[in-house]
């Protein structure tokens, strides 16, 4: 359970704060008779809307399908225009202190309100058939209370990762205030707001959502005529149903901690101009406009600022880090005024071209902007329905006949609630910086899903997600996003069998090696944290069904060919859209991850008493191996080709197959001197060199490892806060899936790792190549694992190492194994 006070203001005056507290109900792990008898509290509540409001993504008598699929440029069911409406319900407390327990969601998105303090967001992303409810407890005094309900529907102008089946709102209480307060018994009204006008941005970065453009003031502000509610869908039947299946949302507990939601002012006003051209350039002078320190004072004061009647200028600030937040701008007066709000991870100059993320002079800025035309009110707060990203903000400001004060102007900063536990220190200068930015790239994609980056897709894909996963093993003891990843990639599984190369989403996409991704995530939970029998045994089914439809691909040799969908390895250059040579027919690369894909499995299934499936996974792999060999060995360049005429090689291929043991003794040595020596190789960008640095640290070279941070290195040297997603002038300046430096700190560097299924037994094995002196802090389900080591230039190691209780190891140095016991214990 997580505790937490929320004041936010909203229509209606709050006479003392709501005490607010988060309710975990039990997980469910299977389906079971969701949606055919009521199995659950919030079963026997309501879907309502608004009597005259569309919201028809679906229509609630239609089929559930989570899985149809959208165009995205029109949408392929009835649409007529955005909807944005408050629901509201008044009720009275007697008893002089009273719990009301609430369950409550939407489609497709609300923020609740108790008295005008703002309880939750929501709901968690899912798909329809795995819709999510959050439960909350709300300590109240006696008296009057209202609750409030924004929700928000906007159909094809929502982010990809949005689903929807329509419109709706349910909320569920219990006991007494259950006839007070549920859906479909209490009277709920809803009123229509005038809300806002949207249009798709412009650029690669449309998938993330609408643009707003905003009249009078934003949408939480905003009143409409209420008018009683309409029953959407009936609550689930008590009764015997024959099976029958109520079409619609199936609900599932929310197994997630709210999104952080902190009020801020960071950074500074860079620069001010007497300008609101789009394409302004910014100067020099712009940087030294005696109105920054005005602006500025604004930020860090609250000191109000007045626009002059008939103005227009430019504000330029730097947020000083990268950011996902809300927009909030608080104004008063200044009717027919406009500000048009935009945001962007770098600024550009006149070739594109991003260079230091410091600098701003001779630069201009062009994101994702919102619109807030001022109708004159005392005081009209414009914030959108959902957040923005990146470090740099311009505002571009036009008064009309009327002066414009600026109350507030600040983010409302949102993330997934991870504060790093780990701590990592050694005598190489460069890790702090490069720890620091894998750090903040960690949290601004990590939200109610993994992202792969905020500002561009918001997409959860396996690949990244896996990366991001392991990263968060090693720096929080908190593992509930990593197995709602897990759940979801298993409800991504289509009529195909394959796992979603991204979910939730509003499109389809398919990809065989992002599917084969899946396996290793699973096998990481297992090892890494202590995950349920229950929760590890729903795993299987999807586990196997993917197998099997994968294992259709196979020739009779056991190599996969002719693979459906996009095989994306890696944003090599010379490679095609991410595919490895041959990625469409055969390759390489596509059977090391099948390979590694069955020897997850086979340990997954061990780990679940199936030896029996394990066996045989276990034998498809031993036959995939004797294939490899015989289809992509090169004898002369003693390594692994790329396809089958042994003219392409690259260091994925040799990665890929040490990590998997595809290789006899006599050749694996081969192909590692290989990877560490040739010239022509195609080579690991900033994605696939996690599985570059696994493969360093399996031969025990940190020496490698540590001359491939030069590229982190130059992330921080040009300004950056977070990783790239590619070298050079990448697209994304935050791809989390470069932040494993992070990973490798721990488990590689102080070579922390578990070595049993729930890190039941920890394995350490420091691998600090020409680093002297190692103190780091590894999170575990029972504590903290400390190391405090110093390495000598004669191969010898002292220190202290300190396991949490009921934790017990072993210790590796020099092909020597000491035993570990719980507690403090001296290293020598």
């Amino acid at each position: 359970m997580i505790a937490l006070m929320v004041a936010v203001a909203l229509a209606v005056q709050s006479v003392a704060a709501v005490e607010v507290e988060k309710i975990f109900l039990p997980p469910r792990n299977i389906s079971g008779n969701t949606n055919i008898r009521a199995s659950q509290a919030i079963d026997d509540a309501s879907w309502i809307w608004h009597p005259d409001s569309n919201g028809d993504a679906g229509r609630y008598d239609l089929p559930c399908c989570s899985h149809r699929i959208v165009n995205i440029n029109s949408f392929s069911v009835p649409w007529e225009r955005p909807v944005f409406l408050r629901f509201r319900r008044e009720f009275s407390v007697s008893a002089d202190k009273a719990v009301v327990r609430l369950h409550v969601s939407a489609d497709e998105r609300f923020e609740l309100f108790c008295d005008g303090d703002r309880i939750a967001r929501g709901p968690d992303r899912a798909d329809p058939e795995h819709w999510s409810y959050a439960t909350y407890d709300l300590t109240l005094s006696p008296g009057k209370h209202v609750l409030e309900a924004l929700v928000c529907w906007i159909g094809p102008h929502a982010p990809w990762a949005q689903t929807s089946w329509r419109g709706g709102f349910i909320l569920k209480s219990e006991g007494v205030y259950d006839k007070q307060l549920t859906t479909g018994k209490a009277p709920w009204m809803a009123a229509e707001l005038p809300g806002a006008e949207l249009s798709l941005s412009k650029g690669n970065h449309f998938v993330v959502g609408a643009q707003y453009a905003m009249k009078g003031c934003g949408v939480t502000e905003q009143s409409g005529e209420f008018k009683s509610c309409v029953v959407i869908r009936k609550p689930i039947p008590k009764g015997f149903s024959y099976g029958a299946v109520m079409p619609g949302w199936r609900l599932y507990p929310s197994v997630l901690p709210d999104q952080i939601s902190v009020l801020r002012s960071p950074g500074g006003i860079a620069a001010v101009a007497s300008s609101i051209d789009p394409e302004l350039f910014f100067s020099s002078e712009h940087g030294r406009d005696a109105r920054r320190a005005q602006w500025q004072s604004l930020l860090e004061n609250s000191r109000e600022i007045v626009v002059p009647a008939h103005q227009e200028l430019t504000l330029l600030w730097d947020l000083g880090n990268y950011y996902c937040a809300y927009p909030r701008l608080t104004v008063g007066g200044g009717a027919g005024a406009t500000v048009v709000w935009s945001w962007a991870e770098a600024l550009r100059d006149a070739d594109k071209r991003k260079g230091n993320r410091n600098q701003f002079v001779g630069k201009q800025l062009f994101g994702i902007e919102d619109t807030f035309s001022v109708d004159g009110r005392a005081n009209a707060l414009f914030s959108p329905m959902w957040w923005r990203s990146g470090r740099w903000c311009a505002l571009r400001i036009k008064t009309a006949a009327e002066p414009l004060t600026i109350r507030q102007l600040a983010i409302d900063e949102t993330r997934y609630p991870l504060e790093a536990q780990d701590m990592f220190v050694c005598d190489d200068r460069r890790m702090p910086d490069i720890h620091r930015i894998a750090l903040r790239g960690m949290q601004m994609c990590m939200h109610e899903t993994y992202v792969d980056c905020p500002y561009y897709e918001q997409l959860m894909y396996p690949g990244d997600t896996r990366v991001q996963m392991l990263i968060t093993h090693v720096i929080a003891g908190d593992d509930r996003l990593a197995r709602r990843a897990v759940d979801l990639f298993d409800y991504s599984r289509r009529n195909s069998g394959l796992i979603g190369m991204r979910y939730p989403t509003r499109t389809v996409q398919e990809s065989v090696t992002y599917s084969l991704i899946w396996p290793l995530m699973l096998q990481d939970c297992m090892q890494w944290r202590r995950c349920s029998p229950a929760w590890l045994r729903a795993k299987l089914a999807g586990l196997r069904s993917m197998m099997t439809i994968v294992a259709s691909y196979e020739r009779s040799d056991g190599l996969i060919e002719n693979l459906p969908g996009w095989s994306f390895i890696d944003w090599v250059p010379t490679w095609d859209r991410g595919t490895a040579p041959n990625g469409e027919t055969l390759n390489v690369h596509n059977n090391l991850f099948y390979l590694l894909a069955l020897q997850a499995a086979a340990a997954f299934e061990a780990a679940v008493g199936e030896e029996r499936q394990a066996a045989i996974f276990n034998e498809k792999a031993a036959t995939l191996k004797e294939s490899l060999q015989r289809v992509f060995w090169s004898e002369t360049r003693g390594m692994l080709a790329d396809e089958a005429d042994h003219k392409l090689f690259s260091e994925h291929a040799q990665c890929l197959a040490l990590l998997a043991h595809a290789l006899p003794a006599a050749r694996e040595r081969r192909a590692f001197e290989a990877l560490i020596k040739e010239e022509n190789l195609a080579r690991c960008t900033v994605y696939f060199s996690y599985y570059l640095f696994e493969t360093y640290f399996k031969y025990r070279r940190a020496d490698l490892f540590l001359q491939r941070l030069d590229l982190w290195q130059e992330y921080v040297d040009l300004g950056l806060h977070t990783p790239m997603e590619a070298p050079g002038d990448a697209r994304s300046d935050c791809h989390a899936w470069g932040s494993h430096p992070i990973y490798f700190m721990h488990a590689g560097l102080a070579g922390v790792a578990p070595s049993a299924p729930g890190f039941s037994a920890v394995r350490i094995a420091p691998c600090p190549g020409s680093l002297k002196k190692i103190t780091a802090k590894t999170p575990h389900p029972d504590g903290l694992i400390e190391t405090d080591l110093e390495f000598d230039d004669q191969g010898g190691v002292k220190g202290s190492i300190t396991l949490p209780p009921g934790l017990s190891g072993e210790f590796i140095w020099n092909n020597v194994t000491t035993p570990l016991r719980p507690g403090r214990q001296s290293i020598k």
